[in-house]
């Protein structure tokens, strides 16, 4: 009986959808939208206005393969959970990521990423003249990411990625291999003349997302078969980042803060993706106008134990009126961010016991949603507009 009413309950929401959407059409920039445009696999970088390319960790290889080379620890492993979606509602992105540096010049590392929908989405799938609604889809790419550092200072990534899509259940309905490049360079610099500042830092990063431009795909299940979009991102990014020195006299005697450094990090970083276009035509951004975005973001870190983040992240999205008839519901993908994180130095904590020390990191926002301010969607796609993002990266420790 539940199952039943569930079921009716369900028709009744895409129904209604349906009716107010008459003349009304929702942009889905690609078919592998939960990827490319869902929740990112750092929740450090979504509290920081979406800023990837320039913080280090293999958390954000997908966005730029040279991240993993700012990497220090020998071994990293970090999981990335996060839940929301503007659309999508009950959306889940968990992620795992593997580094391991071989020596000084060389980091190698494998990961995750996963989009899973909404068990019993309303929405259904389509697929040439097949529509349906199903049970579950998802979404899943696997890296295999390598970095070297050319020069001190300088490190260029590539990426391998293997996309799988399963629209139907446990179908797989299309799978893909992109290849990713992309490089950082952190400079030392002295901007700032003060005896309270130090370990000034310039850091620039360029990345080039499914770099062999493949922007075509196509989506199959039996005899049914449907073109698809697939992105290609060029971004660049910069970030500032300097340490300051502090005296906070209320921490003497905590034993959490003991031996903690008396100083307070502090970063902005900046980024700038552009979507280009392919050798074929793109059916859904036609002008490449779409999915443009910017993001900056401040972190500070408190003796490098406590962390507090703010950001601002804007993409673009079609609006008005369509040129063949009704308009478009979408708006600008824009707001604030925020999140804070804690380093907990386990392995000192422990007395040696515990082999590594753990940075956890935590969003709890608003959804960043793209509705049109002229458009009301119904109540099932704005009841629900919590984020939450956790992020556990383990840093071994080196025991040599």
């Amino acid at each position: 009986m539940k199952n039943i009413i569930q079921t009716i309950a369900i028709i009744l929401i895409a129904a209604n959808f349906s009716l107010i959407n008459a003349q009304a059409s929702y942009y889905n920039p690609t078919h592998y939208s939960g990827i490319f445009y869902g929740q990112p696999s750092s929740a450090r970088a979504t509290g920081m206005g979406l800023t990837t390319i320039t913080l280090d960790g293999v958390e954000n290889v997908f966005y730029n393969p040279a991240t993993i080379g700012l990497t220090k620890e020998k071994v990293n492993v970090h999981l990335n959970y996060a839940l929301g979606s503007p659309v999508y509602k009950g959306s889940q992105y968990p992620f795992l990521g593997i580094s391991y540096r071989i020596n000084d010049k060389l980091i190698v590392s494998a990961s995750n990423l996963n989009w899973w929908d909404e068990k019993n989405s309303p929405w259904t799938t389509i697929i040439g003249g097949f529509e349906e609604s199903v049970e579950r889809r998802s979404q899943s790419v696997y890296l295999l990411t390598g970095n070297y550092e050319i020069i001190p200072g300088l490190n260029f990534g590539v990426s391998g990625n293997y996309l799988v899509s399963r629209s139907l259940d446990d179908n797989v309905t299309n799978s893909e291999f992109i290849l990713s490049v992309g490089a950082i360079y952190t400079k030392e610099v002295d901007f700032i003349k003060s005896d309270n500042l130090s370990n000034q830092r310039l850091v620039f990063a360029g990345s080039l997302v499914n770099a062999l431009m493949k922007n075509r795909i196509e989506q199959t299940y039996l005899d049914n078969l449907n073109y698809r979009d697939l992105p290609i991102h060029l971004s660049f990014g910069a970030a500032y980042k300097t340490t300051l020195a502090i005296r906070p006299d209320f921490t003497e005697g905590k034993g959490f803060f003991s031996g903690a450094p008396k100083t307070l990090d502090l970063a902005i970083h900046l980024q700038y993706r552009d979507v280009l276009p392919g050798p074929k035509e793109t059916i859904q951004n036609i002008n490449h106008e779409n999915n443009t975005a910017f993001g900056i973001g401040a972190e500070a870190w408190f003796m490098n134990l406590l962390a507090l983040r703010l950001g601002y992240y804007n993409e673009t999205r079609p609006t008005g009126d369509k040129p063949d008839g009704g308009f478009w519901a979408t708006g600008r993908k824009k707001g604030l961010t925020w999140g804070f994180g804690v380093n907990l130095p386990v392995n000192r904590l422990t007395n040696g016991k515990l082999p590594f020390n753990s940075e956890v990191n935590f969003v709890t926002s608003r959804i960043l949603d793209d509705y049109a301010d002229n458009f009301t969607p119904p109540s099932y796609f704005t009841d629900r507009t919590f984020l939450f993002s956790v992020g556990i990266n383990l840093k071994f420790v080196d025991k040599n």
